[in-house]
């Protein structure tokens, strides 16, 4: 049997079976291998030539960063501050999430991590003041996926050395989709509190002063994101750097300025970024294996070759690159889909005139709609665990901001300006 067949059926039959995700690549790639009469040392010098790069520090950093300053009291500072600026509107609480899940967002890099955040403390409240539990759940599911669109991304690392793109470069280029795709949230979310007559009214009224106040009580949770990416955009310290510091600075306001953490939070955060950092080594490594397997079998060229003869219209291969990758991220973890299609794609993309800069935003987009969606979306689970009701519920409630953002992620596809420019202005890309 062909290798590269034995490959992809092995892959789907261990995933049906039940096998997690990181066996099944790794377990696929060996049989490969072996019915190519490939020498197993190949198996381990790819192995730890995926690890052996500087780079993949700041993934356990910037899961340790955000764990620390969820436990250290940046969030519930940050969600004071977002009260203050949103006031007491139709879907205040709503509008409290989404800007709070932006703000989160520049400091956690995680969807998931955004989600629990920002949800454990606004879905209760949003609950308490009358909203449905399964609009509550659906808004914090939607908004903590911009924790992967606005810097620093974890799926933005992992693209950028799988595509061997500048991660900075992403970086900057995720700052204009993800405000965008705060604001499309917003507008959804308004949309429907005003037709449902959802309300705060123990909501502070929006003044200069409230602002003034909450503004002052959340400046060190305020500065993390001047610092992290202040310090990136200006050259000062590189994304690897900027993710150690992000630790010492969380460390810093948790222990000496809030006084909340404590030598048990901190054990607890570190197990947390180690389990987490083990899962995305583990699919880093087996998926490395595969992109390079496929490579050598010259799946990409002959994936490229056959979309760009079967659709010669570029629009139309632009929105079936766009299908593909919001259907794949329903059933596939987001690095997985990263490190596999990557390589398959970027060079369909490239040949209709896609910059890798813009296509990694836009495989990120749809990696955070894939947060999202059924059967796999991560978010779904935690807004469902945290505001006590069911997965199908929020799913439910989720289909008019998953609009909302595939309707941004199109956007973004078809006007390269919307993510090239920023880094072009700063000097990133020529």
């Amino acid at each position: 049997m062909d290798p590269t067949l034995l490959m992809a059926l092995s892959f789907v039959v261990l995933l049906l079976i039940g096998v997690p995700v990181g066996i099944s690549i790794g377990l696929a790639a060996v049989l490969a291998m072996a019915s190519a009469n490939m020498p197993m040392s190949y198996l381990v010098q790819t192995a730890y030539s995926a690890v052996d790069e500087f780079t993949i520090i700041a993934v356990p950093m910037f899961i340790l960063a955000g764990t620390l300053m969820e436990k250290g009291g940046l969030t519930q500072r940050l969600i004071g501050f977002s009260r203050s600026i949103v006031g007491p509107a139709p879907g205040g609480l709503a509008t409290v999430t989404i800007v709070a899940c932006t703000f989160f967002a520049a400091i956690s890099g995680s969807g998931p991590a955004t989600t629990a955040a920002i949800g454990s403390i606004m879905i209760p409240a949003m609950i308490k003041d009358g909203y449905d539990k399964g609009f509550g759940a659906a808004i914090t599911s939607s908004a903590g996926g911009i924790g992967v669109v606005i810097p620093p991304s974890i799926p933005m690392i992992i693209y950028g050395i799988t595509s061997e793109t500048s991660i900075s470069a992403l970086f900057v280029a995720g700052v204009i989709p993800g405000l965008l795709l705060a604001v499309a949230l917003w507008a959804t979310s308004r949309f429907i509190s005003v037709k449902r007559g959802y309300s705060s009214g123990d909501v502070e009224a929006r003044s200069l002063h409230n602002i003034g106040r909450s503004a002052w009580e959340a400046k060190w949770a305020l500065a993390a994101p001047v610092l992290i990416l202040g310090g990136i955009y200006t050259g000062i310290f590189t994304v690897t750097e900027a993710s150690v510091v992000a630790v010492l600075y969380a460390l810093f306001v948790g222990i000496f300025v809030y006084r909340e953490i404590r030598v048990s939070l901190f054990v607890d955060a570190v197990v947390y970024a180690v389990r987490i950092t083990g899962t995305v080594m583990l699919v880093l490594v087996t998926g490395r294996i595969i992109g390079r397997m496929l490579s050598m079998f010259q799946v990409p060229q002959q994936v490229s070759g056959f979309l760009i003869d079967a659709v010669s219209d570029p629009t139309m291969l632009i929105l079936l690159v766009l299908l593909m990758l919001v259907f794949i991220g329903m059933w596939m973890e987001t690095l997985t889909q990263i490190i596999i299609l990557t390589p398959l794609l970027l060079p369909v993309v490239a040949n209709v005139g896609i910059d890798p800069i813009q296509f990694g935003i836009i495989f990120v987009i749809a990696c955070e709609i894939g947060y999202s969606t059924p059967p796999l979306g991560v978010n779904l689970f935690v807004a469902s665990e945290i505001g006590e009701t069911t997965v199908e519920k929020v799913s439910k409630a989720s289909i008019p901001f998953l609009c909302a953002e595939i309707a941004v992620m199109v956007l973004v596809a078809f006007v390269p300006q919307l993510t090239l420019w920023l880094p072009r202005m700063l000097g990133f890309i020529s």
